[in-house]
C-alpha cells in the first residue's frame, strides 16, 4: 500500500492494530487517494457535460451543413440526369421517326 504522508502511515498503523491487516488494508482502499486535487466534485463533472454537450452542437451543426451540401449536389445531379434523359429520349424519338420514314419511303419505292 503506497503511504504518502506522516498521517496517513500513523492511520494506517492504527488500524493495523485494532482491526488487522486485512481489514486496516480494505478500510485504507476506501480513502479517496492523496493528493485530494485528483477527485473530482459533481461540479467538474457537469462543467465536462456541458462542454461535451457544446462540441456535440457544434458536431451537429457541422454535419447538418455537412449533410445539406451533399442534398445539395443530388438534386442537382439528379436534375442533370433529369435532362439528360430527356435528350436522350427525344433523340430516340427522333431516331425511330426517321428511321420509320426511311422505311416507309423503301416500301413505297419497293411496292
Amino acid at each position: 500500500m503506497a503511504t504518502p504522508n506522516a498521517e496517513t502511515r500513523a492511520l494506517y498503523t492504527r488500524l493495523q492494530e485494532v482491526l488487522g491487516n486485512e481489514h486496516a488494508e480494505t478500510l485504507m482502499n476506501y480513502l479517496p487517494p492523496d493528493p485530494w486535487t485528483d477527485l473530482a466534485r459533481k461540479s467538474d463533472i457537469e462543467g465536462l457535460e456541458a462542454k461535451l454537450d457544446q462540441r456535440f452542437e457544434k458536431l451537429e451543426q457541422r454535419l447538418e451543413v455537412r449533410f445539406q451540401t451533399i442534398d445539395d449536389r443530388l438534386f442537382e445531379m439528379q436534375g442533370r440526369l433529369n435532362d439528360q434523359f430527356k435528350n436522350y429520349s427525344f433523340a430516340m424519338v427522333a431516331a425511330m421517326t426517321a428511321l420509320t420514314a426511311i422505311y416507309a419511303g423503301l416500301l413505297t419505292i419497293v411496292t
